[in-house]
């Protein structure tokens, strides 16, 4: 059989869509920077296998292949439902498979399938995973813990420690994205932190935020946002699609959170920026923000 390469299920790009901050758009193209692709492996043929089949292959494949059978599970969670009385065994099952897996790869798409159920049953595993060593699978546990709907046992403290660290910028990024989409206390406080960020990512996803707080200090970075070139070639510049990517994110957040005192950065926009979709959004935010 030929190889090819494996697209894993990729996270949400809106975390929640329920709370008083669910207009926070992330960044897709900045945050998404730690996409976990695998290539080369041999093509896997699942088809005709439902939950319970992949659920007890990965109960059965030795140490080298367990993790395919968790891939094929988590592609066939995020494109199909479960009946719903099915789900507490799928919990069980999937959370059994976590604690025992010494290889990062099946905690990954462990994580991945239980994020797509949506269920806080699964939050044992996900605040578990919070912890994990391997910085793919707390990605993962963390988007997948901002889709959840309000629950006191989410381990806050620890989601917020990991929007406060340094290394991992990513990270960082969902884990601030996951506390406002959940309007904790401390996000404007986190955010504001990051704003000065000499890491431009971290700068921009912290602006994003405290735009719906309607908060001075975001104002050099958006202004920071509205100049950014398409065709920067220096090493650490952004391409054309993420440019676009965060100028429209930028947009979106202004439009959801009717900060009107913003008006005239997106006039600034919608006449003089060279992207035409960029202009587009630009005058349909305008709208809103006169009216």
């Amino acid at each position: 059989m030929s190889a090819e390469n494996l697209d894993t299920p990729t996270p949400s790009k809106k975390i929640l869509e329920s709370s008083p901050l669910s207009g926070i758009t992330v960044p897709i193209a900045i945050v998404l920077v730690g996409a976990f692709i695998i290539f080369g492996v041999t093509k896997m043929l699942s088809s005709g296998k439902d939950h319970r089949d992949l659920i007890e292959e990965m109960n059965s494949k030795t140490f080298g292949n367990r993790w395919v059978a968790a891939y094929e599970l988590s592609k066939f969670l995020a494109s199909s439902k479960i009946p719903k009385e099915d789900m507490p065994w799928v919990i069980e099952n999937l959370s059994k498979v976590y604690y025992e897996s010494v290889d990062g790869r099946t905690r990954n798409f462990v994580v991945l399938a239980l994020g797509s159920l949506k269920n806080p049953l699964t939050l044992n595993v996900l605040n578990k995973a919070l912890d994990d060593l391997d910085p793919q699978v707390k990605f993962n546990a963390v988007v997948s813990i901002g889709n959840l709907g309000k629950n006191e046992s989410i381990l806050w403290d620890k989601i917020e420690a990991l929007a406060l660290q340094d290394q991992d910028f990513g990270l960082k990024q969902v884990s601030l994205y996951a506390l406002a989409s959940h309007d904790r206390p401390k996000t404007s406080e986190i955010a504001r932190s990051l704003i000065s960020s000499s890491e431009k990512t971290a700068r921009f996803a912290a602006a994003n935020v405290l735009i719906h707080y309607q908060m001075n200090d975001a104002l050099p970075v958006i202004e920071e946002i509205v100049a950014l070139k398409y065709d920067d070639k220096s090493p650490d510049g952004l391409n054309g699609a993420q440019v676009e990517g965060l100028k429209t994110n930028l947009l979106e957040n202004i439009e959801k959170s009717k900060w009107v005192d913003l008006a005239g950065m997106v006039e600034k926009l919608e006449s003089s920026d060279p992207n035409i979709r960029v202009q587009t959004k630009a005058k349909q935010v305008l709208k809103v923000l006169k009216n």
